[in-house]
């Protein structure tokens, strides 16, 4: 027997006496023996500890996921389909894999994600040395914590003198623009994830002149 669709077969039986019985009309069925394909289109995109990808399959079929990881889609049609792949927390994944089985039990190769990084945790900052109240100068010190390493943002009438934090602590100038109060001054950092933390509230002081 072929691959392929039947959908006209009969059975018939004949006795010792030669007598048919009527032909028996066979529910049609189909015989396939070629297992589905798949296959990445384009490359995946990791959003906090989902994974958006886009898979081209041969046939439709059930889609099964395998490994530290699971899925939104379970019923994959021929063609192109976009899977959400969902990790359980942070980390480094490496044996997450799908197959797709087709109507006739056939089981594609596993498709492979390879090495993700999860990692959806935002850094945390914490003041560790707060400028003074009263300072005399137009680039006061300031000191604080981070989790983790990123890009700094400041917000309000002051800004830092650099852009970047390493994990640990940090010591940077503060740049204000003229003598006052300064109380509206925040920090946040955006690490490499695109993870950002809660805004870091510098305490306030004041700028009373150089000396």
């Amino acid at each position: 027997m072929v691959e392929g669709n039947y959908d006209d077969c009969t059975i018939q039986v004949t006795d010792s006496e030669g007598n048919k019985s009527e032909s028996l009309q066979v529910p049609s069925f189909r015989v396939d023996f070629t297992s589905p394909k798949m296959s990445q289109v384009g490359d995946f995109r990791v959003e906090g500890r989902r994974v958006k990808m886009e898979i081209k399959a041969s046939e439709e079929g059930i889609l099964v996921y395998s490994g530290n990881c699971s899925g939104d889609l379970q019923h994959m049609n021929q063609g192109k389909s976009e899977v959400l792949i969902i990790f359980p927390g942070d980390g480094q994944y490496s044996d997450c894999e799908l197959t797709l089985s087709d109507a006739s039990g056939n089981t594609s190769e596993p498709l492979s994600l390879g090495t993700v990084l999860i990692d959806a945790t935002p850094p945390v900052l914490a003041e560790i040395k707060p400028v003074p109240e009263k300072i005399h100068t137009d680039r006061p010190s300031y000191s604080f914590k981070t989790s983790k390493s990123g890009t700094l943002n400041f917000s309000g009438k002051c800004r830092g003198n650099v852009d970047k934090a390493v994990a640990g602590i940090n010591h940077i100038s503060l740049i204000t623009t003229e003598p006052g109060t300064y109380d509206d001054c925040t920090l946040t950092l955006t690490d490499s994830s695109n993870n950002q933390s809660q805004p870091l509230k510098i305490s306030s002081f004041v700028v009373e002149g150089q000396s």
